[in-house]
């Protein structure tokens, strides 16, 4: 092995032994089609036949994938050397397989990067994009929206390939934070797109974050049309925190992280499936890690057959997207989706 992959690989290591060492979600309080995949991670990425997770190992880590049966760990990011200060912060598969990354010194100074499936050589660097926040990818052609780093506007942009280098090709603005008005409301929080619409990627799924009067942060789930423009409110509840995550295949519902339970802000999150009928009724509670103290459930992601979630355990006092450990939830041994 090349000493600058063992090099690279030591803080994987530190950061395994000490995820061992800290307190995980008991056991005891996991319902059967609930499971931890591996006790350390965040931000999971289903590949897109389903049979392997993509993780961080932390926020500015490593970019790993796990096969959900065999459990083998496989690096995606280790066989380069990059700036030592630099790290990711999003890891996300294309609709041809390639991977779609953000990375960089901080959080707030992530560049947009592409790498090759293969990853027979290093990711190509876009540093005049910054990404606020995680980009959103359609599952089905090579289009993409992001976020700048004050997260005021969402961008979209095409990804094309000349002799097998990527390039952003068309990119438009989408939203502008300082004229969104929906249901008569001035909206000037940050603003983050999360998911294209399927089946068709005609819409964009995408946060606009808040702060009540009492000063307790909220997130609505929002959707944009891509043909007319036209921006609907799915979630209709200003005074809760609803962010869009995960979204089902058939495009009739989203996960979102949600305080519904305890309306007190994202520590207090859990996850729930939000019909996307325009109502902001139908809502169903799924994971209950909240009423254990001191954790929350986060960031869940839907595999592209619609059996599974993929989502992380977090510390209810961590920074937002924080992890600590990947856990598949089975919509079929739930009873929430039929037999595949």
């Amino acid at each position: 092995m090349k000493r600058t992959v063992l090099r690279t690989l030591a803080p994987v290591i530190l950061l395994l032994s000490t995820c061992l060492l800290a307190q995980s979600f008991p056991q005891d309080k996991l319902p059967s089609y609930v499971t931890r995949l591996i006790d350390y991670g965040q931000r999971a990425e289903w590949s897109l036949d389903g049979k392997k997770v993509m993780f961080l190992t932390r926020a500015g880590g490593d970019v790993m994938e796990i096969d959900i049966q065999t459990k083998q760990i496989s690096p995606v990011t280790l066989h380069y050397e990059r700036p030592k200060d630099w790290g990711y912060y999003r890891a996300l598969y294309l609709s041809n397989g390639d991977y779609l990354l953000t990375g960089g010194p901080s959080r707030h100074e992530a560049c947009l990067q592409i790498m090759d499936r293969h990853r027979t050589k290093p990711p190509k660097v876009f540093k005049d994009v910054i990404v606020g926040e995680g980009p959103a990818v359609s599952r089905k052609k090579l289009t993409i929206a992001f976020t700048g780093p004050k997260q005021q506007q969402i961008w979209l942009a095409d990804i094309v390939y000349r002799h097998g280098e990527p390039f952003l090709a068309r990119g438009r603005l989408l939203i502008d934070n300082h004229k969104v008005v929906v249901d008569g409301i001035k909206y000037e929080g940050m603003i983050e797109p999360q998911n294209f619409r399927p089946p068709d990627d005609k819409e964009l799924i995408w946060t606009q974050y808040g702060t009540t009067e009492s000063g307790i942060f909220t997130a609505e789930v929002m959707g944009y049309d891509l043909e007319t423009g036209e921006i609907i409110n799915y979630s209709k509840a200003p005074n809760q925190y609803d962010e869009a995550e995960g979204i089902f295949p058939d495009g009739e519902s989203t996960l979102v992280e949600c305080d519904h339970h305890h309306p007190k802000g994202n520590a207090f999150i859990d996850l729930y499936r939000l019909k996307l009928d325009g109502t902001g009724q139908d809502y169903r509670r799924l994971t209950f890690f909240s009423d254990v103290p001191g954790f929350r459930a986060s960031n869940p992601v839907v595999s592209d057959d619609g059996r599974y979630i993929a989502f992380q355990e977090s510390a209810a006092d961590s920074p937002p997207g924080t992890g600590s450990g990947i856990y598949l939830f089975d919509l079929v041994k739930a009873g929430l989706e039929k037999t595949q």
